[in-house]
């Protein structure tokens, strides 16, 4: 059983200890209850020969039902106890007896991991079972783990980092044990609470479908299996992993902000997938920060971690979120499915129909993206390509635009490095751009555009000449605006007649539909630390 340090139980309070008690008495009666089932069986116990024939006996005593020698379903185990404690002290302590216990223990680092218990077939939710503040030790390394929900209402996890990161002059490693969906919800969470950037540092136990930023940062693309935390062999599944947190390596990591404007029109909105179907709800409209501005547009806002898309790529992960299953190797599956039906069915091209152009805008006023829809206040500075007339122009009529932040797409392709010195996606061919390599943490963003669904899937051989068919666009690290055609334009029209007006767009692998945007705008939000795996085995984590 975890020992409770003094300083935390002078500080409980009465509730807490009545609620020790309770248990405590509980206890007690359930081996009274026990020990009269033992007897009550040994009284109606079969002879040999008919033991093997005899249905076993059902037993009540009290309310307590027991059929033969199965344990009463209201008996309470040894962990069944330390749990509901750990709860109830993690519930009645404050934030500043959270920072007395770590402090008083000082002598190791305190990681807290942020668990979507759902990632993985349910996979992550095993790092729930470590108790709270469990001391862990291998190969002289020590730490203390708290792992908390990351859907916690009451948000634990996040407070309590807080409260670590307040207490103490080192950074503090914070653990997030989910997909890329899950890396940037916690990293959200860090930007809501306020929390000094420089005094965490963020890895991950990859347990999604793609895990491009565990790639990445070395952790992998597949985290462990369902059950590898277990009390019975003192949970000495999390030791590995402990040792590569500890040894790992800080790196700066770049946050990008997007913000979509659309048009004042009653068909202008935001759809998104629940429960195969796609709508816009009230928990949408929270989770997404979607706003309605004063001249009737609607605008939303985010983060990105990972890339942004808008095309083929947005519109089959779109198709795999409405089918999408609990087994990781069925959502291959079922990506890699919607992935041919667009490839063999729709292959129309649709950027060069529905985008008006890109452009650099002006920084010096520009604080937010959502600032940078007003053309007035926030004026062009140069032109990255046009569609109508104006240089340089787009090449061709892409199926597919994406801005990528990382070398890692769909679980590993690494599309910019695969199309080092191929195509320009312009008239204006610049070899300094076809030469350019990808970083990070360097504060610049690449776009890259692909003509075909061929040329896009073909990125899935990873490696010239058959993949390396994405045309650059830029790498640079200015705030971009899209533009978008007027829906009534006859070239607009063109483009999504074959989808009903959508436009697919993705961020993170988040889909959503979009139904008459107006403008894009993306610009460089803040650097954050990230840890790198170090080990040699990095491919797993």
């Amino acid at each position: 059983m975890l020992r409770l340090r003094g300083t935390m139980m002078q500080r409980h309070s009465k509730k807490v200890q009545e609620r020790l008690r309770w248990w405590q008495s509980r206890i007690q009666t359930t081996r009274q209850w026990r020990e009269q089932i033992s007897q009550q069986r040994q009284r109606q116990r079969p002879s040999k020969e008919r033991k093997g024939n005899r249905r076993k006996k059902k037993v009540r005593i009290g309310k307590t039902s027991v059929r033969g020698i199965r344990r009463s379903r209201t008996s309470v185990t040894r962990l069944d106890f330390q749990r509901a404690m750990d709860e109830e002290m993690a519930d009645a302590a404050s934030p500043d007896d959270v920072v007395l216990q770590s402090s008083a223990t000082r002598d190791c680092p305190v990681i807290i991991i942020l668990v979507n218990p759902k990632s993985g077939g349910n996979a992550a939710g095993s790092l729930l079972e470590l108790p709270l503040g469990i001391v862990v030790e291998a190969d002289g390394l020590k730490a203390q783990l708290y792992a908390y929900k990351i859907a916690d209402p009451e948000k634990k996890g996040v407070k309590h980092l807080t409260t670590e990161v307040q207490a103490s002059d080192e950074p503090i490693r914070c653990i997030v044990a989910g997909g890329d969906g899950t890396v940037m919800w916690a990293i959200e969470e860090i930007f809501n609470a306020k929390i000094a950037l420089d005094k965490v540092m963020i890895g991950t136990m990859p347990f999604g479908t793609g895990n491009d930023f565990g790639n990445v940062t070395g952790w992998g693309t597949s985290g462990p299996a369902a059950g590898f935390v277990k009390q019975a062999d003192g949970y000495s599944g999390i030791n590995k992993y402990l040792k590569r947190w500890l040894r790992a390596e800080s790196s700066p990591y770049d946050i990008w902000e997007l913000s979509v404007k659309t048009r004042s029109s009653s068909k202008a909105g935001f759809r998104f997938i629940e429960n195969k179907e796609k709508v816009c709800t009230d928990a949408h409209v929270a989770r997404h920060g979607i706003k309605q501005l004063p001249g009737g547009e609607l605008e939303m806002s985010k983060f990105i971690c990972n890339y942004a898309g808008f095309g083929l790529d947005a519109r089959v992960g779109l198709g795999f979120d409405k089918h999408r299953a609990r087994s990781r190797f069925m959502n291959k599956a079922i990506y890699a499915w919607e992935g041919i039906k667009k490839l063999l069915f729709k292959k129309k091209g649709v950027i060069g129909h529905i985008l008006a152009g890109m452009t650099k805008v002006e920084s010096a006023s520009l604080h937010r993206a959502r600032d940078g829809h007003d053309r007035e206040a926030v004026p062009d500075s140069d032109i990255i390509f046009s569609t109508q007339g104006a240089e340089p122009q787009l090449k061709g009529n892409p199926v597919s635009l994406l801005f990528s932040n990382i070398p890692s797409l769909a679980g590993g392709l690494d599309v910019w490095a695969y199309s080092e010195g191929g195509y320009s996606g312009t008239s204006q061919t610049s070899p300094e751009l076809l030469r350019a390599r990808q970083n990070f943490g360097d504060g610049k963003l690449e776009c890259l555009t692909w003509r075909t669904s061929l040329g896009f899937y073909s990125e899935q051989l990873r490696g010239p000449p058959i993949s390396g068919r994405g045309h650059r666009i830029m790498s640079a690290g200015d705030p971009v605006r899209l533009s978008f055609k007027d829906p009534q334009n006859p070239e607009y029209i063109k483009g999504t007649s074959h989808c009903k007006g959508r436009t697919y767009m993705q961020v993170d692998g988040e889909y959503m539909v979009v139904h008459e945007p107006d403008t894009v705008v993306i610009k460089h939000h803040s650097t954050i630390s990230v840890l790198l795996n170090v080990d040699i085995d990095a491919g797993h984590c």
